[in-house]
């Protein structure tokens, strides 16, 4: 209903029987949901007004694309076309805009990839890498839709370098450089496409790409 628009800020929600009888579920099913909600800071009961949505702010929503996930609700190959869409275009826009901080920021991470001898370490450099992109693009919208999937983000590279082997990672590594190379040298299309060729290969060596049920 927050997604859908049915639901605003300051707004106060329906009652517990009017909202158990709308999504059809039990009254205590929703006070857990209301709970989880209150937790995460979506709503806030206040006296004498009943419950209200709270002002959103980013880790809100981040902890609520989170839980969605934990549940069940976000599908793998979601999640990959959901980074191909924001990526791309921030590797693009970052091509064009990208600092000499952003530079640094990418640079670091990928060097720290080079050097890494755990997997944990290296996980972490490569989700580095990727936040970098989406910085530098300057485009604060692509940058908020980032930070909604971090922690999935960082689950997902986890698992992928998990399962795959070191000829796998080595050949990931080379696409890392050359998505820097292409942002550096302030080419878009190079960037975008070397993007997207990494997470399409990415995709085909965990077995999801395609993994589609046309016309869902």
């Amino acid at each position: 209903m927050l997604v859908n628009e049915q639901l605003s800020v300051g707004q106060r929600i329906p009652s517990e029987i009017r909202l158990a009888e709308t999504l059809g579920v039990s009254r205590s099913s929703l006070r857990e949901a209301l709970r989880i909600l209150d937790v995460l800071g979506i709503i806030e009961a206040k006296t004498g007004e009943g419950t209200v949505i709270r002002k959103a702010d980013p880790e809100n929503l981040k902890n609520l694309m989170t839980l969605v996930a934990v549940s069940g609700g976000i599908d793998t190959v979601d999640l990959y076309e959901a980074r191909c869409a924001i990526e791309v275009q921030a590797a693009m826009l970052a091509a064009l805009r990208h600092s000499d901080e952003d530079v640094r920021a990418m640079e670091r991470a990928l060097k720290d990839m080079d050097e890494c001898r755990s997997a944990d370490a290296s996980a972490q450099s490569d989700y580095l890498f990727h936040r970098a992109i989406v910085r530098a693009s300057q485009n604060d919208v692509l940058k908020m839709m980032m930070s909604f999937i971090s922690d999935l983000l960082d689950e997902q590279i986890r698992d992928t370098r998990s399962r795959l082997g070191l000829e796998i990672l080595d050949r990931f590594q080379k696409q890392h450089w050359a998505i820097f190379e292409g942002i550096v040298s302030r080419n878009p299309e190079g960037a975008g496409k070397a993007v997207r060729d990494h997470l399409t290969y990415a995709q085909e060596k965990m077995g999801f790409l395609w993994k589609r049920r046309i016309g869902r």
